[in-house]
């Protein structure tokens, strides 16, 4: 064997032991009747079907992903656009925006807890106005899933400002001097030169965000608990760790890998020849 084939062994075990073996377990697993070990099964899958949790997990799965990622690239354009420029002390303002996502996604999402408590910060500031309290993480109330949209998206938003914000750093400046020499606007500016120059960095961002974000676990489980704001993978962990069925969590995860297989479908196209 060649020093290359030699040198790529390390990987080549890690990926089995770590990656291919589970999923081929797990996909068995999956297709395996929990009461007789009959292989291949739908049992596992039929149970899902008749969970009304599982309904639950896989809507907020469809529907969480879009309004996160939207935050997200708007948030994040607006901050990279604003952070571009000549501010004054713009570097303290690129690390405050950075703060949450430096910080550990626990940490972060104890902190997002605390706010939202019922005694908790946001709560008391709204008292302050004569605002009566609001269960902001009840189970089964509509700001639940408000809050994890929010607390999502305010997490992972400094991921695309920094996408974005060196996109803008490597624009050609040739061309925006061009259209302000032609009486360009700031407006048409933006709408005619620098967002058709920042599309394949949106695309970018909003892919690779996309399929992050229908792999989201640990937002709705801290913030909600696993019947708040289910989702699959939270699905999953519940019925394994507290269900004890470990062929229902292993269907609920071939669901969601399908849903990230069919999600990743436009970005394998986009980087394919023509």
């Amino acid at each position: 064997m060649t020093r290359p084939g030699l040198a790529a062994l390390p990987l080549a075990a890690w990926l089995l032991v770590f990656l291919a073996w589970p999923a081929v377990y797990a996909v068995r697993l999956a297709f395996t009747d929990p009461a007789g070990g009959a292989f291949p099964s739908l049992e596992p899958f039929r149970a899902l079907a008749g969970d009304p949790l599982f309904w639950r997990a896989f809507a907020n799965n469809a529907l969480l992903p879009p309004l996160v990622v939207a935050l997200e690239v708007v948030g994040g354009l607006a901050l990279a656009l604003l952070l571009a420029g000549r501010l004054p002390a713009r570097r303290w303002l690129r690390t405050a925006v950075l703060v949450p996502f430096a910080l550990p996604e626990v940490v972060f999402l104890a902190i997002a807890r605390h706010l939202l408590a019922p005694r908790g910060y946001l709560n008391g500031v709204l008292a302050g106005f004569g605002v009566e309290p609001t269960p902001w993480l009840a189970p089964g109330h509509a700001t639940a899933f408000a809050a994890v949209v929010l607390v999502d998206a305010w997490h992972t938003t400094p991921i695309v400002f920094l996408m974005l914000l060196s996109a803008l750093a490597a624009l050609p400046r040739e061309v925006e001097q061009a259209a302000r020499l032609d009486g360009a606007g700031d407006v048409r500016r933006f709408a005619y030169v620098t967002l058709p120059l920042l599309a394949p960095t949106l695309a970018a961002a909003i892919l690779l965000r996309g399929l992050d974000a229908l792999r989201i676990f640990a937002t709705p489980l801290v913030l909600t608990g696993v019947e708040g704001v289910p989702v699959l993978s939270s699905y999953a962990y519940h019925q394994w760790s507290d269900q004890g069925s470990d062929g229902a969590a292993a269907a609920a995860g071939v669901v969601l890998a399908v849903l990230c297989v069919l999600a990743a479908i436009p970005l394998l196209a986009r980087r394919s020849p023509a």
